[in-house]
């Protein structure tokens, strides 16, 4: 999970100059394209300093890079800003597509943006769904369509990055996807035994296990 540092360093510039610029000012300011992990984001308040962030959802990002080949199809649930998004378009190449779902009405927004302006939106399809029951939307999700897990297309890789919701899902599945990789959230109630136990019941074995943020229980599997 990734903060950005707003300004620079408590050395160079003091507590309380940093707190007003915080909470006064940058929430108000237009924001400007920086890069995470490779893909153009439009999301860092103009006056911030930092605008690349190399390694930003690096687990999960680096899980989806190896999972998604040539040609594939691909459903993310849980298109967040967009970056997992466009990292699966762009190994997919130009005969794969990738269907993303995002709940949040801001959010939804940010991933047909971000898809655009890294030149995939030909084969990003956006959907303001939620898929599963909504453990933790993150922002408004008045208006969004509810998915049944079971209503999923079919795709080559499923990836889920659903704050909790990733048990739930995997459980009413229907599609039978090569590779699944799923971002763990014992965080939000769903720790990974449930999410391996859910992998299991749909027959699939976890291949590959890494550490995102092992203290709040968030590890990312990948399945096949």
């Amino acid at each position: 999970m990734h903060r950005e540092n707003a300004l620079p360093s408590p050395d160079d510039v003091p507590a309380a100059v940093r707190r007003a610029y915080n909470r006064v000012v940058r929430p108000h300011l237009p924001e400007k394209i920086a890069v995470f992990n490779g893909v153009a984001v439009r999301r860092i308040p103009l006056l911030d300093l930092t605008d690349e962030f190399p390694a930003y959802e690096a687990t999960l990002i680096d899980a989806v890079r190896s999972a998604v080949e040539s040609g594939d199809d691909v459903v993310v649930v849980g298109g967040g800003w967009g970056v997992s998004s466009v990292v699966a378009a762009r190994r997919a190449g130009p005969d794969g597509a990738v269907t993303a779902f995002e709940p949040a009405r801001h959010r939804y927004r940010y991933v047909r943006e971000t898809a655009a302006l890294n030149g995939v939106d030909d084969r990003v399809a956006v959907r303001h769904a939620l898929v599963g029951p909504g453990v933790k939307v993150d922002g408004d999700g008045s208006g969004a369509a509810r998915l049944p897990p079971g209503d999923l297309p079919d795709c080559d890789v499923l990836v889920l990055d659903c704050e909790g919701a990733e048990a739930d899902v995997l459980r009413h599945v229907d599609v039978e996807p090569r590779t699944i990789v799923v971002e763990t959230h014992a965080c939000f109630g769903t720790p990974e035994d449930a999410t391996r136990d859910a992998l299991d019941e749909q027959g699939y074995d976890v291949v590959e296990r890494a550490a995102d943020e092992p203290d709040r229980g968030i590890f990312v599997l990948t399945a096949e």
